[in-house]
């Protein structure tokens, strides 16, 4: 049996690729995933604001506005996303984090 080599879905020079959206919790905007910041759930650190985007776990995703984030954290909507109980320490952070935006 011989493989068959896979092809690159465009093969055609100059065919843009497709910039991946994700969705605001706060605002509930599509935007591009580069204009958000993750924060994500993980096994060995808790909670994690993940600036490039790559860490595995559980993520949600906020715009870079302070309403956003306060909308974020004092609704619940994180906690619900990330379907977990924020401790104060995480809040303090995400709190901390918020303010230098």
């Amino acid at each position: 049996m011989t493989k068959k080599s896979r092809t690159p879905i465009s093969t055609q020079p100059g065919t843009p690729k497709s910039v991946p959206e994700r969705t605001c919790i706060a605002c509930r905007q599509v935007k591009d995933k580069r204009d958000l910041v993750r924060i994500v759930k993980t096994k060995d650190e808790g909670i994690v604001i993940d600036l490039k985007g790559k860490k595995p776990g559980r993520g949600a995703y906020l715009c870079k506005t302070r309403e956003c984030w306060e909308t974020g954290l004092k609704a619940n909507r994180l906690e619900y996303v990330l379907r977990t109980a924020l401790t104060p320490q995480d809040l303090q952070r995400l709190s901390e984090y918020a303010e230098t935006l």
